[in-house]
Formats: C-alpha cells, sequence, structure tokens
C-alpha cells in the first residue's frame, strides 16, 4: 500500500498527465503542485513509484507517465474516500434536460449528447427495449492525442460496429447498479479496448433499465466521468 505521501504524488502526477498528455516531470510537480516536499523528495518518489509500476517513464530523458496500475489505484482511492459526490453544475444542467425532455426517448438522446460534451469522450446509452445503443461523441475521441492517427482508433471502431460483441462489454462491466465501474486499459475483457478505459453503469429497473457508459482514454479525467455517468444514471432512473 502506497504512503499518502506517493498517494499524492502519484495524484498530481495524474492531474497534470491528464490536462496536458505529456510526460511529467518532478521540476512540473514542485513548481505547479504544494506537496509540501522537497525537489529531492519528489525524486525520490518517482523513482521509487516506477519500481513499484505505477508509473513509467517513455524515454530515458522524458518525465512519467502513469500506468493502468497506477490509474487503477487513483481510482479506487478516489471512490473509497467518496470523492465522487455530485458536481453542482452538472447536476443542474441533467436535471434541465429532465425538464426539456418530452419522452423518455428523447431524454436518452439528450443524456447521451450531454455526457459527450461534458466528458469529451464517446458515450453509449443502451436502453433495453431499444434495439440499437445510442452513440455520441466519435468525434470527441478522434480529437484526444492518443487517437490523432485514424489507424489507432480502428479496432475500438470494429467493436463499436458489433452490436452484439458492444453490449457484451458493457453489461460485464456495468454489474453493479448502485455505482459505476470502472474498467482500464488492460483490465477491459475485449483486446481491442486495452488503450481506453470505460466507465459503465447500469440506469433504472425492470422494462426500463439500460446502460450508460463513458469509453475514453485511460488518461481520462476520471473525477469527471465518474460524476457526470453516477448523474446521468440516476436522472435516467427517475424517468
Amino acid at each position: 500500500m502506497l504512503s499518502d505521501r506517493r498517494q499524492r504524488v502519484l495524484a498530481a502526477l495524474i492531474e497534470e498527465y491528464v490536462a496536458r498528455a505529456i510526460p511529467v516531470g518532478s521540476r512540473t510537480l514542485t513548481e505547479r503542485y504544494e506537496l509540501g516536499v522537497s525537489p529531492a523528495t519528489i525524486r525520490n518518489e518517482l523513482s521509487v513509484l516506477e519500481d513499484e509500476g505505477y508509473i513509467s517513464q517513455p524515454h530515458t530523458s522524458a518525465g512519467r507517465i502513469p500506468t493502468d496500475y497506477g490509474y487503477r489505484t487513483f481510482v479506487d482511492r478516489l471512490v473509497d474516500s467518496g470523492a465522487i459526490s455530485d458536481d453542482p453544475e452538472t447536476l443542474e444542467k441533467l436535471n434541465n434536460l429532465r425538464a426539456a425532455a418530452s419522452e423518455l426517448d428523447d431524454m436518452i438522446e439528450r443524456t447521451s449528447a450531454a455526457l459527450a460534451r461534458f466528458t469529451d469522450c464517446l458515450t453509449i446509452v443502451a436502453p433495453q427495449d431499444l434495439p440499437h445503443p445510442r452513440r455520441m461523441g466519435m468525434s470527441s475521441l478522434m480529437r484526444q492525442p492518443e487517437f490523432a492517427y485514424t489507424q489507432s482508433l480502428l479496432p475500438i471502431m470494429q467493436v463499436l460496429e458489433d452490436e452484439s460483441v458492444l453490449l457484451e462489454i458493457l453489461d460485464s462491466t456495468a454489474q453493479d447498479a448502485d455505482s459505476p465501474r470502472v474498467r482500464i486499459g488492460r483490465e477491459n475483457e475485449a483486446e481491442q479496448f486495452s488503450g481506453v478505459s470505460v466507465v459503465a453503469s447500469r440506469y433504472g429497473s425492470g422494462s426500463d433499465e439500460g446502460i450508460i457508459a463513458v469509453i475514453g482514454p485511460t488518461r481520462m479525467d476520471y473525477t469527471k466521468v465518474l460524476q457526470a455517468v453516477k448523474i446521468a444514471c440516476r436522472s435516467l432512473s427517475q424517468e
């Protein structure tokens, strides 16, 4: 288990990498984050985090980036700490969608579009009683530096086009109706999804049950995405 100090260093590195998509060096952490320790200590902590598999160094002269294991540790602590609370701005916008929607089908469409805008990721809403899942935001994935080349998106697009495979993946991810589940990189059963994270949750019950999922780079803003999925599920469950 990581010490509190190493948890803080890891969280700062992840926050910086999520924001800028470039490897993070000790100088950056020293200058931009109040970690309460010396630059030498931060360098030492980064070295330990790398040795233990939480971060990696793409090139000898470069900074570090989080590994899937590092992201998993960060997300687990985020959830366990209760930090995934309702974001007032997101809650207000989704409540406005409820007021504007004329029926459930309209609400699903609006929710999927809103999630794509909020998270800047691909979003999917798959109601049980509709033959095709609603998908929004492939252009969002294409704007991410990880997927700047179309070739890197092809395996993901192949899965998205096969609805039976896609729904199987989402169903296995969204096992818990009470809170969103996160699968990071190689935690995904589908090899084609080894470069992305999937945040998914069930909403509703009975014939009104469905799945909401957000698919994005492992470098996604997990706090924002978890908050948005949680609120969207509750909103659709109230329809």
